[in-house]
């Protein structure tokens, strides 16, 4: 069954590219057939509430496209509205294969090493290194990163706030994560218009987790740090560093000039990089190894985020064909009338809020995605989208369900609801009042 699911997405990653370039029937039908598949396939392999969003989001969906009779174009589009994210959350993982053949953790690691004796100093360096690795690793960096310093024994009260913070700087301005393509390519802003503003909200995050973590938490933390790290020298640090702006750029500087998807520029960029990587590192056989290794685990590993990815797409696409949309719409029209501010607090509150008791952000924000029009609203595309990314970024700090929290408290071996109520949450709550004053005041000044 694994061998057969991982072969159909592996199948529909290259159909997918083929209709970028050749027009026909039978490409389109052939990707809403093997779409459907892995949807089926992806709700089969997901566990807890993931897989019971998915299953009620599918049944009702499906219940309302056949009462209404719809005709294939809207189960097409229904289907394969979310089929580019896909195939950007399965592709990009591969990134993190010449890392660990490069052993650029190993580097990295005697580099962070000589920081352990001042907290707030390794407490930035840490989070750096997410800012440094995350963009092209996504959430496989936190196994990376810890691996560098299991051996440190940082406390547990440490790795929950820098860990979750560290990753979730990322979300709003990296072309590689879900989050970014979700929001940019639904509102049809080109990402290297909205970049500049991802990454001013990126830096505001990362600023205000670090002064809180040094001025506020520091001093309630005790730190036994013994274990000397060897530095191996700063050569790798600077070489990995190069290859993530060269990389970057290249998706930047590339995308004013193509006329297909973007995620289809991505995944080429990355399967062609990486191969060259590995020559580089002259590991070429043991690359294609991993790359065969890693198709093969796609399922079941990644089958929850697929799940939600695919049915959210459908079931929001199912919203606006029917009244919810109207009361959705008027919900944050409303919220707008009152105050463009609120507007904005809300939405990030509201996502964050059904985060926390369980409902992924990746439903809701694509509900609103699929519903609201910021014209309406009175806002640019920009403010759209900045506000939309502030609240996925805050939610993923404090959703039980989220694979950040997920793998932290795996992590520290504690409840998920510790790392988040206890050691995250205030931190929250001011990211969310901060990034809201930010995104009103580009309103205002830039945006008006």
């Amino acid at each position: 069954m694994k061998f057969i699911s991982n072969t159909i997405i592996s199948v529909l990653f290259f159909v997918f590219i083929l209709s970028q370039f050749v027009s026909h029937s039978i490409v389109t039908y052939g990707i809403a057939l093997l779409t459907a598949m892995i949807m089926i396939i992806s709700l089969f392999y997901s566990k807890g509430l993931p897989k019971y969003f998915g299953i009620v989001m599918t049944v009702i969906s499906v219940a309302i496209l056949i009462y209404q009779k719809q005709g294939f174009e809207v189960w097409n589009e229904g289907i394969t509205k979310n089929l580019a994210l896909v195939l950007l959350i399965i592709i990009v993982p591969i990134l993190g294969i010449p890392i660990r053949l490069g052993n650029y953790h190993e580097h990295l690691s005697g580099f962070v090493g000589k920081f352990q004796k001042k907290p707030h100093f390794l407490y930035l360096m840490i989070s750096g290194l997410f800012v440094l690795i995350a963009p092209i690793t996504n959430i496989g960096s936190i196994y990376i990163i810890d691996s560098m310093l299991d051996k440190m024994r940082l406390p547990k009260e440490f790795i929950g706030r820098v860990y979750v913070r560290g990753i979730t700087s990322v979300h709003t301005w990296s072309p590689y994560f879900a989050s970014v393509f979700l929001v940019v390519y639904s509102l049809h802003v080109p990402i290297y218009q909205y970049l500049p503003y991802g990454l001013m909200l990126g830096l505001l995050q990362f600023v205000v987790a670090y002064l809180l973590f040094k001025y506020v938490e520091a001093r309630h933390i005790e730190f036994h740090l013994q274990h000397e790290m060897r530095d191996q020298g700063n050569k790798k640090l600077f070489e990995l560093a190069a290859i993530i702006i060269l990389l970057t750029g290249l998706i930047f500087g590339l995308e004013p000039f193509v006329e297909f998807n973007v995620i289809v520029l991505i995944s080429l960029i990355v399967l062609v990089f990486t191969f060259f990587w590995s020559l580089y590192l002259q590991v070429p056989t043991q690359f294609l190894k991993e790359l065969s290794d890693y198709r093969q685990t796609i399922f079941p590993s990644k089958a929850n985020v697929i799940n939600l990815l695919l049915t959210a797409g459908l079931f929001g696409l199912v919203l606006e064909k029917t009244p919810i949309s109207s009361v959705i719409q008027g919900v944050w029209e409303g919220l707008a009338n009152w105050s463009v501010f609120f507007l904005i607090f809300g939405t990030i509150v509201i996502v964050s809020l059904l985060s926390l008791i369980g409902i992924h952000q990746i439903v809701t924000v694509s509900t609103i995605v699929a519903t609201v029009s910021y014209q309406a609203l009175g806002i640019d595309v920009i403010v759209m989208a900045m506000m939309l990314l502030s609240a996925w970024q805050v939610s993923v700090t404090v959703s039980p369900i989220s694979p950040v929290i997920a793998i932290v408290s795996n992590i520290v071996k504690v409840n998920p609801f510790k790392v988040i109520l206890r050691w995250n949450l205030h931190y929250a709550i001011i990211l969310a009042l901060i990034h809201s004053v930010v995104i009103y005041a580009m309103h205002l000044l830039w945006f008006s």
